[in-house]
């Protein structure tokens, strides 16, 4: 498998399990401290390569097969600010 493609497969399943997760179990302030830097390296990234990682993690989408965790996937693009100007 591509190591792109990993990297973001693995970003997306932390992602999403932090999101998902109760805001009990893990403070929202926390998870963003941990969360942003990361989703900031994305943003980061000239045009085409923001359109890859999104191209990616809407392929992890497909692939998945809870359909809250899909949901959540197919949100983070637009939440981590994947698809505004650059």
């Amino acid at each position: 498998m591509d190591v792109n493609k990993v990297l973001v497969r693995a970003f997306v399943s932390v992602v999403v399990s932090i999101d998902l997760t109760d805001d009990e179990d893990i403070d929202p302030d926390i998870a963003t401290d941990i969360l942003e830097p990361a989703a900031a390296l994305f943003r980061d990234l000239p045009e085409e390569g923001r359109r890859e990682v999104t191209s990616l993690i809407l392929e992890c989408a497909e692939l998945e097969e809870n359909p809250e965790r899909q949901r959540a996937i197919l949100g983070l693009p637009e939440a981590i600010g994947l698809l505004g100007e650059g």
